[in-house]
């Protein structure tokens, strides 16, 4: 099949959306389809994600105006994709069009577009459905945003979220109906993380973006209680964001810089190996509008490397994280210290949590995932 996949992240830009991205991109290649993937030509300060990229993916960079800022690019990418997307389509003769999902760009504004001037099918992975609340005139400019995603999601003719709260909420704000929506999960590259490994130390490692919604202030006031308990436990922090400085802050006033540590942004291809010396992978500690019933995926990777996973309840979903099982559900940070503290003083539980992650992570697979998708666009070709 000829698929054109949509999306505003994409390598060489760095995070998790890129990552999902190039994932998707990459597996639909693998699975021996023609991708071409088109997306905004921005000008990316941050740190540079650069993978292989397949033979059989072609990469087109839109001229996007704005390029150097991306609240402004988000916005106004839209008609010269879908220019773009309408003239390859005539000659190429894509079979669907796929693209991700986000409210803060208009990227899906344009890939649904292409697909109704061509004619064809048009899929969305939703991952992030809505924004937190906001204030002020942001809540103007929000409104005009749903009233664009809106029409959107109900112009589309398969949307993808990862659980059923999902849909739900997806369903009632932007009122799609819920026969429209399937639930098809995020995914991992279980190729590439370590399942065993002999030298696991006293880490506790959390890796990703650092937002406040992360929840890291409340893993630090833990990592005080457990230090005092365990004095040679590490906790190792993994990527940046707005919330570096304060944290770093944080952890010289609680006197923990010999046991925090900030990596700061790290190349994608050395996470495995931080992954695979951690003892606990650190899920959601705090329960908002973004990460509520999400899948981040940074889950998936502490599974794939048999990493029991900590989150604060209302966060991970029970298909992800069964208390007691593949790691424990909390609520405070003096539930969260007891239970890094029970971990790590306990190797054979640990080992038993994390080896049930890993076998929990099998149904992630990456594969899995994108047939999925390309059996919902059988049945959409065959109605």
């Amino acid at each position: 099949m000829r698929i054109l996949i949509l999306v505003f992240h994409f390598p060489p830009i760095s995070g998790g959306g890129s990552v999902v991205s190039f994932d998707l991109a990459s597996t639909f290649a693998e699975l021996g389809h023609d991708v071409t993937v088109l997306v905004p030509d921005l000008e990316w300060k941050g740190e540079r994600y650069e993978p292989k990229i397949n033979s059989k993916i072609n990469v087109i960079r839109v001229e996007t105006p704005s390029r150097s800022n991306l609240k402004l690019a988000a916005r106004r990418c839209y008609p010269n994709l879908k220019r773009k997307g309408e003239e390859l389509g005539r000659k190429e003769k894509f079979d669907f069009v796929f693209t991700i999902f986000h409210p803060f760009h208009l990227v899906p504004y344009a890939a649904v577009s292409c697909g109704k001037s061509l004619g064809i099918p048009v899929m969305v992975k939703i991952d992030d459905a809505v924004y937190e609340k906001s204030s002020g005139l942001k809540v103007i400019q929000r409104r005009i945003e749903k009233i664009y995603s809106s029409k959107t999601l109900n112009d589309a003719n398969i949307l993808f979220v990862s659980n059923p709260d999902t849909r739900d909420l997806v369903s009632s704000y932007y009122k799609v109906p819920k026969e429209r929506i399937r639930i098809i999960p995020n995914g991992v590259n279980l190729s590439l993380f370590h399942i065993h490994n002999s030298e696991r130390k006293r880490i506790v490692v959390f890796s990703g973006m650092m937002y406040y919604h992360r929840g890291l202030d409340i893993l630090l006031e833990a990592s005080a209680k457990v230090v005092t308990k365990l004095p040679d436990s590490k906790f190792v922090l993994l990527g940046e964001g707005p919330e570096l400085v304060r944290l770093r802050g944080e952890v010289k006033k609680k006197n923990l810089t010999s046991n925090v540590e900030f990596k700061g942004w790290v190349e994608r291809s050395f996470i495995p190996s931080y992954l695979a010396s951690s003892a606990i992978g650190i899920g959601p500690l705090r329960c908002t509008n973004v990460t509520k019933n999400v899948l981040p995926i940074k889950v998936l990777e502490y599974m794939a490397s048999s990493l029991p996973i900590l989150a604060v309840k209302g966060t991970l979903t029970n298909d992800v994280l069964i208390n007691g099982y593949n790691g424990y559900i909390i609520e405070n940070s003096d539930e969260l210290a007891k239970k890094i503290i029970e971990l790590l003083e306990n190797e054979k539980v640990r080992q038993e949590m994390g080896l049930k992650s890993a076998e929990m992570a099998s149904r992630f697979d990456w594969r899995n995932i994108v047939q999925t998708i390309i059996n919902e666009y059988e049945k959409i070709k065959n109605q």
